[in-house]
């Protein structure tokens, strides 16, 4: 008997298949099958990771514009980072496909710079939203056929960054708005930052000037009538642009900040008095008759003190206009009727029962939200510093008479927005050109007309804003020069929403 060893076994065995060619066709299709699992692995596995990649894709812009919308309603970080994570959990839910995020480290606020479209330091106007399928969630994108050739799964993160900013190419909060006709007479100049922008047209009749970065818009260039060409008005040709903007109601806007004003407390009425100290005296309330001793002990920053027109004239003459900071003013004109007298001054005796009020006597309204339902009689005398005044008077004539000299905003012209001065009326205004020069923002349920200048300079106009239900018109010889941006919420919503990717 031969007993044959396993070992002798094996190396025979071995040697019968190298001799057999009928295997050759089985490795080949061993290889064959390998490829097309490659093939079908790229096909079914790329396929299935770019849909995955889609879904993260929205997710992370809905998530984004959810942080956005909440950044832009003054919502705490962490109330901005809930709506981001709810949005994210809303578009693609854990349940489904997995954990996709590390929690609110994956979203940040941070500041986008449109210019340099980078990110820079300063206060937040944008949201960064990151979503992951990859190994830090220990949720990578599985693969099924590529694992035969290694690849079991694929790692990634996407992100989105929603942008909170002016709309087209304005940089700055500082503009020209109205829903009517928007008219720049000649020789004015629009720097840089700065936008003019009608949703009827913007009428340029010869010789003004837009520096770069400037623009100017309107719904339809045609409206432009011929003008948006270098030789009737310099630079306009790489300023202006089509823009079809919703403008919100102006009159919406003013009753909101009015009940915001007037009501105990409100976000837009704690950010308004932020940089309004409440004044340490406060007796002259009490000497005016307004308020009892007593009361005025009671008094916070931002309390509303209710009087009639007497009352205020009474307040203004014992206090030559500096009437006590920090506070709101609620001025009731409704027993005059509908004459002349159916005004409030600031910065001259007119309409005041004390006419013997030194006519030199500087009349300044500071750190004071004052609401009326009066129109507005402003001096030469008259300066109004880090104020909002609002007319809710309803006429055909201007709410506003404003007497050349009188000062509002920054006597400087300078860009400081803790003395910006916000006028909003229900009613058209009339008013001069100097009205207007440093740190105003006019909100207008009407027409805005600026007078011509009494001389032929030039009338620099530097954080001016205006925004109008109507018309603007703007008469020759007039710079306007644009400030930071504006984060106050006294604006009207001008801004708009955009998706930006910076650069690293």
């Amino acid at each position: 008997m031969n007993i044959i060893s396993p070992a002798l076994k094996t190396r025979q065995a071995v040697s019968r298949f190298l001799k057999n060619e009928s295997g050759s066709m089985t490795m080949l299709s061993v290889v064959g099958i390998v490829g097309c699992c490659m093939v079908a692995g790229l096909a079914i596995d790329a396929s299935n990771l770019y849909r995955q990649k889609e879904h993260l894709i929205l997710a992370a812009d809905s998530a984004s514009k959810a942080g956005i919308v909440a950044l832009s309603s003054n919502k705490s970080t962490f109330e901005v980072q809930t709506a981001a994570l709810a949005s994210a959990e809303q578009n693609i839910p854990a349940s489904m496909f997995g954990k996709t995020s590390n929690g609110v480290q994956d979203i940040q606020l941070v500041r986008f710079d449109p210019s340099s479209r980078t990110v820079v330091s300063g206060t937040p106007n944008a949201v960064k939203v990151t979503l992951h399928r990859n190994a830090s969630v220990e949720n990578p994108v599985k693969t099924t056929l590529l694992r035969m050739v290694g690849i079991s799964e694929f790692d990634f993160s996407v992100t989105s960054v929603a942008y909170y900013g002016q709309p087209g190419r304005c940089t700055s909060s500082d503009g020209i708005y109205a829903k009517g006709q928007v008219t720049l007479t000649s020789g004015n100049r629009i720097g840089e930052s700065y936008c003019v922008h009608s949703q009827t047209a913007v009428w340029l009749p010869q010789q003004n000037t837009f520096d770069a970065g400037s623009g100017v818009s309107m719904p339809n260039l045609e409206m432009c009538k011929g003008k948006c060409v270098e030789s009737a008005n310099l630079g306009i040709e790489k300023a202006v642009f089509t823009m079809n903007l919703s403008l919100p109601k102006v009159a919406d806007h003013i009753d909101k900040v009015t009940a915001a004003m007037l009501s105990t407390a409100s976000d837009l009425k704690r950010e308004v008095f932020a940089n309004k100290p409440l004044a340490s005296n406060l007796t002259p309330l009490s000497d005016a008759k307004i308020l009892s001793v007593s009361a005025t002990k009671n008094l916070v920053k931002g309390s509303v003190v209710s009087l009639t027109p007497a009352q205020y004239n009474d307040l203004m003459f014992n206090t030559s206009g500096n009437i006590p900071s920090g506070l709101v003013y609620n001025v009731d004109c409704r027993d005059r009727g509908n004459g002349p007298a159916t005004s409030i001054s600031i910065g001259g005796t007119k309409n005041r029962k004390n006419s013997v009020e030194d006519s030199s006597t500087i009349e300044t309204i500071r750190h004071v939200v004052l609401i009326t339902n009066c129109g507005f009689d402003v001096g030469a005398n008259a300066r109004i510093d880090n104020s909002l005044l609002v007319s809710t008077r309803i006429s055909s004539s201007s709410v506003i008479n404003a007497d050349e000299g009188s000062v509002i905003g920054d006597p400087l012209k300078n860009c400081d927005i803790n003395r910006k001065v916000y006028i909003m009326t229900m009613s058209g205004v009339s008013v001069n050109s100097n009205f207007t020069a440093s740190n105003v923002a006019l909100i207008v349920n009407g027409n805005i007309n600026v007078a011509a200048t009494s001389n032929s300079s030039k009338v620099e106009h530097n954080g001016t804003s205006m925004h109008a239900e109507g018309s603007i018109q703007i008469p020759s010889s007039h710079i306007f020069n644009s400030c930071a941006e504006d984060p106050s919420g006294l604006l009207p919503g001008m801004k708009t929403f955009k998706y930006v990717i910076p650069k690293s």
